[in-house]
Parts: structure tokens; C-alpha cells; sequence
């Protein structure tokens, strides 16, 4: 076992509630009659007491973005765990945004100290920009590909494991060695499935949540060892695909479950898993950190399209270079090709041209609220200087990630065009549609230079540069005396399985 302290993450968990309803989910998500979502001022206990901690300080569920609260707990986070790291943040456009994630995912022990577990929801796409301006390390898997979830609900006094073989195998289990430690409403807990058979069960909470509770050591650890008993992931156990969403329980947990009016054995979707017919020899001990998929590519699936725009407002910039004739034409081309919906200009006088291509007219200091407003803009905005909207462009929209944060511009022969979101932090104050980069910082002002969605995916070798790139980045902060997660060390310890107390 290993002490939190020698840990890749330390999880806070805000809430345990959760829009799937996973196999054999580590969370035991679905067996909750009233989820719980951690309140703001236990959020800053859970924070503060792990100042000092150098691995990742974990947000994770349930689904942590569904908790109505995400936005000012994460700026709370911000300013109290790890620093503001850019350096492969995602503000160019991404063909393949899970590569993106990847190129990222294996520098757990060089990240800025933050770290989000998700499943990808819609909220996840409404705080897109907060999400990738603070986490240096995310995972991502929205489990509709198959994702195999060990049994976990099977006590090992029921298959019959001897006091002196599980103690050595308790003790070699690959969530307490290769994950986490958490932190819940109830206390702090030694391991993060310890945390969650506490909350599924009523049990009696953590350790307080208080500075330096992650220091101790597993001789340490006390009666929160009793849910090891209760638990069977150190065990050569059979696995099942998260999207069956029935739970495989013993008899044990079949009747706790029952007694806690669980959800799930409401619905029928648990299956008591038989001791007797039990064979060890049939499954294999797992040892890995990541054992429920292989090829993590498939981490996303369905959601891939959730991220992508939802929603664009076309909006035409008469600049006043074209003829009344040219500007006509141009609107009814537009229009036609369902790509007008409003038109803007520094020019009054071309409130004539809109108005007779039947679309609405706005001009002024405060064109884009007025434009928000009338068009009940929500998402993005396309806005484009005196000609349609080139095919390429079209494409780029509908096939990559975009980050709501970012204005996106491109010169084009005979006007301007720019990409922006209005749910942008940037212009959370309003700003002047027509020098509306002017609002957003250096590193979200990006030129889209490439015509092709294919431009813009990571090749193998790149994601190697990226993940090079990022141990230089963490070496130079270490040189110059800034702080830094645990580096090299990190490396060669945490991904370690301790073999005894």
C-alpha cells in the first residue's frame, strides 16, 4: 500500500451523481437515492488541506461538471492549486480532440497540479474555456465505446481468501497503488473506492479533511481498512462492459443494496454474482493503471460531436467597399445559402441594403449585445467582411474542435473573417463587435493558417514533440525555481505498486 502522500492524485470528489449509469462503476454511481454535491465551503477545506501535496489535486465525480457550482469552485481551484500552464492548452482548432487530450495524458508528473475526471457531458462543452485554461491534465471517457469495469462487489470472506493471502494481495491493489486518495462531503479516505462504498453505505466518514491528513502512512490507515474487506479489485475478478450498466454483486452486497433502497436493484440492474461457481484461475489479478481499455483513442466516442460548434450565427460586415449592387448580390447569396443571419456596419447607411434583404441591421458601440439579444445568440458567431463564406471554412466549422474562449481570424481576398463565441470569458463584459479582438489576450487570438480539418490533427511524431516539449517546460520552471509536480521522481515512484504495509 501506499501512502497518499507517495500518490499520483489526490481526488476531490464534488458529487457522486452522474448522467450514466456505468457497469461496475468505481463510483457505484446509480445506487444513490439522493446523490451528494459537495458544498463551497467543505470544497476550500478539501483544497487548503492539500497544500504541500506535489501530484495532482483530482476533480472528479460522479460527473464533477454537473455541479451547479463548477464555475466558482474551479476559481477557487485556480487560485489555490498549481499555477496557470498554457503551454499545450487547446486553442487552435482540433480535428481530433481526443488526440489533443492524449498528447497531454502522459505527463501526469510533469502537469501544473490540476487534473479533471469527466465523462464528456454537455456541461463539459458549456465550460470548455474555464476547463482548458486550468487543467494541464485531463481524463476523458465518455464509455460509449467498450470500456470492460471490473467486479468490485464481492467481500473476499465470501470466496473463501484466507487471512494470509489477502493481506499481501490487499496490500498490492491497483487502486489504492496506481490512483487515488479522495477527498468527500465525509472526510478524507486512503482510497478513492474506500470513499465511495463509505457514501453508498452510509458509513461512519473519512479522516477530517484538515492540512496534512494525506501524509499518513498505511500502518496509519486504521478502520478505513475494513472497506478493503468489502471490496474486490485486488482479486482476479470478471469484468463486464460499462454500457450494460448491470452491476455484478454478491450476496453480501445484493442485500446491503437492498437495504439502501438502491436505484440500480430497483430498475433490475444488478446480477448476483455466485461465489460457489467462482474460479480464480478463470480471470487474471490486474496490475495496470488504465485496465478497462486498450486502445485509448476510443476514450471518446458519441461525445465527439458534442464538441464540435452547436450552433453558428452568420453575420455579414459591410465595410462599405462594395457597390449597393455588389452588397445586394452579396446578401442574397448569403441568404440563400442559409448562411445570413444578421448584418453589421460602421456605416448606417447600409441599414437599407439589410433591410431589404430582409435580415436585421445592427451598428454601434453596442452592436454584438443588440445582435446577441435579437438573434438569441448563444454559442458562435461567424462574422465575415464583404464576401460569402469560403466552402474551406464551412468544412473546418462542422469537422474540429473549436475552444469558446478564442477569436479565430483569417484574411481573405476582399475582407476579414473572425470566429468567436459569445459565452467567451473575454467579453463576459461586453465589447465593441467591430475591433472585437481587441478584448481577448494574446494567446487566444488565433489566425487559422491551415484550409483543412486534416491540418489541424496531431500526427504520432507531433504528440511526442508535445510530450517532450512538456518535460522541457517543467525543467525550465524547476531551474528557475518555480514551483513543479514531482518531475522524474514522480515517475519512477508513483507508477509503482508497494507490495505490503
Amino acid at each position: 500500500m501506499k501512502s497518499p502522500a507517495d500518490m499520483k492524485v489526490i481526488q476531490i470528489e464534488l458529487t457522486n451523481a452522474c448522467p450514466r449509469k456505468c457497469a461496475n462503476c468505481t463510483r457505484f454511481c446509480g445506487h444513490h437515492e439522493e446523490p451528494f454535491f459537495m458544498d463551497f465551503e467543505t470544497f476550500k477545506k478539501a483544497v487548503d488541506s492539500l497544500k504541500g501535496f506535489r501530484g495532482i489535486v483530482g476533480i472528479m465525480g460522479g460527473e464533477p461538471t454537473i455541479h451547479p457550482e463548477f464555475k466558482k469552485f474551479m476559481e477557487y481551484y485556480r487560485d489555490n492549486v498549481g499555477y496557470d500552464d498554457y503551454s499545450t492548452a487547446c486553442y487552435e482548432p482540433q480535428k481530433d480532440f481526443m488526440r489533443h487530450i492524449l498528447a497531454d495524458a502522459w505527463h501526469v508528473d510533469y502537469s501544473n497540479h490540476r487534473g479533471l475526471w469527466t465523462s464528456v457531458t454537455p456541461r463539459y462543452y458549456e465550460h470548455f474555456e474555464l476547463i482548458q485554461d486550468t487543467f494541464g491534465y485531463q481524463l476523458l471517457n465518455d464509455h460509449s465505446n467498450p470500456s470492460m469495469h471490473q467486479t468490485l462487489m464481492v467481500t473476499r470472506q465470501e470466496l473463501g481468501v484466507p487471512d494470509d493471502e489477502w493481506v499481501k494481495m490487499r496490500d498490492r491493489c491497483w487502486v489504492q497503488n496506481l490512483w487515488s486518495a479522495s477527498i468527500t462531503p465525509k472526510g478524507a479516505f486512503f482510497c478513492e473506492v474506500a470513499a465511495a462504498m463509505d457514501a453508498t453505505l452510509g458509513g461512519p466518514g473519512g479522516w477530517p479533511i484538515e492540512p496534512g491528513w494525506w501524509k499518513r502512512k498505511p500502518s496509519e490507515f486504521g478502520d478505513q481498512l475494513k472497506w478493503c474487506e468489502m471490496c474486490s479489485a485486488c482479486l482476479a475478478m470478471p469484468s463486464r462492459d460499462a454500457n450494460d450498466e448491470t452491476d455484478d454483486v454478491s450476496p453480501v452486497w445484493a442485500k446491503k443494496l437492498e437495504e439502501i433502497r438502491s436505484p440500480k436493484v430497483q430498475k433490475g440492474l444488478v446480477n448476483e454474482f455466485d461465489p460457489v461457481a467462482y474460479q480464480a484461475d478463470k480471470h487474471s489479478i490486474n496490475q495496470k493503471v488504465t485496465p478497462y481499455i486498450e486502445n485509448q483513442d476510443e476514450r471518446m466516442g458519441k461525445t465527439r460531436g458534442r464538441l464540435v460548434p452547436q450552433k453558428t450565427t452568420h453575420v455579414v460586415w459591410l465595410t462599405g467597399r462594395l457597390s449597393t449592387a455588389e452588397a445586394q448580390t452579396l446578401l442574397h447569396e448569403a441568404k440563400a445559402a442559409k448562411q445570413l443571419d444578421a448584418v453589421v456596419s460602421q456605416d448606417a447607411a447600409q441599414r437599407a441594403v439589410a433591410e431589404e434583404a430582409g435580415v436585421p441591421f445592427f451598428t454601434g458601440p453596442d452592436a454584438l449585445a443588440e445582435l446577441a439579444k435579437a438573434t438569441r445568440t448563444k454559442d458562435w458567431v461567424l462574422l465575415i467582411q464583404d464576401i460569402k463564406v469560403p466552402v474551406t471554412v464551412a468544412e473546418l466549422i462542422g469537422n474540429c474542435v473549436f475552444n469558446p474562449g478564442v477569436v479565430y481570424w483569417r484574411n481573405l481576398q476582399g475582407g476579414k473573417l473572425q470566429f468567436f463565441n459569445v459565452r467567451a470569458l473575454s467579453l463576459a463584459k461586453g465589447a465593441d463587435l467591430f475591433c472585437i479582438e481587441t478584448n481577448y489576450p494574446a494567446r487566444k487570438t488565433v489566425e487559422l493558417k491551415a484550409q483543412k480539418p486534416e491540418d489541424y490533427g496531431l500526427s504520432k511524431a507531433e504528440m511526442f514533440v508535445r510530450r517532450l516539449y512538456k518535460r522541457f517546460h517543467w525543467l525550465k520552471r524547476a531551474l528557475l525555481g518555480q514551483p513543479v509536480s514531482r518531475g522524474p521522481i514522480g515517475e519512477l515512484r508513483s507508477n509503482r505498486i508497494q507490495n505490503s504495509l
